[in-house]
C-alpha cells in the first residue's frame, strides 16, 4: 500500500489534524449552557417567591403582637397600622380588659381575652392573649 506523507501524519497523531470545534459541538455546548442558566433562573424565582411569603408571615405576626401591646398600653385602642418591610399592615383588636382593676373580693375578673387580627393583602393572622388590670402598689 502506498501512503502519502499527509496520511502518515494523520495516523501518527489523529488529534493533530483536528483544528477547533465543529459547529455541532458548539451548538451542543450552547444548549447545555442555556439549560443550566434556565434551571438556575427558575430556582432563583422559586426561592424569591417563598422568601416574600415568609417575610409577609413575619410581618403579620409582628403586627398582631404589636396590636396586643397597644391594647395592653391603652385599652381604648381598637385599630392600629404597622409599617413592616415597606408594607402597611392593618391590625384590629377585639376584647375589652377592665380599664381599672376590680375591687378585691368582688368576684369580677381582672383579665379579658383580647384577639389581635393583622391583615396584609389576602393574608390574615390572629393572635390571642389575656390582658389584665391589677391594682398598683
Amino acid at each position: 500500500m502506498f501512503m502519502t506523507r499527509d496520511m502518515h501524519c494523520r495516523m501518527d497523531n489523529p488529534l493533530k489534524s483536528r483544528q477547533g470545534f465543529t459547529l455541532v459541538e458548539s451548538l451542543i455546548s450552547i444548549l447545555v449552557i442555556a439549560l443550566v442558566a434556565t434551571a438556575g433562573a427558575g430556582l432563583i424565582a422559586h426561592f424569591a417567591k417563598y422568601t416574600k411569603q415568609d417575610l409577609t408571615g413575619t410581618c403579620l405576626m409582628q403586627a398582631a403582637s404589636s396590636g396586643l401591646e397597644a391594647k395592653r398600653a391603652n385599652p381604648a385602642v381598637h385599630t392600629i397600622h404597622v409599617i413592616c418591610a415597606g408594607q402597611t399592615v392593618h391590625v384590629s383588636m377585639t376584647g375589652n380588659p377592665p380599664p381599672i382593676p376590680p375591687a378585691l373580693g368582688s368576684g369580677t375578673s381582672a383579665c379579658a381575652d383580647v384577639v389581635s387580627t393583622s391583615i396584609l393583602g389576602s393574608r390574615k393572622m390572629e393572635m390571642t392573649d389575656k390582658i389584665c388590670s391589677f391594682p398598683e402598689g
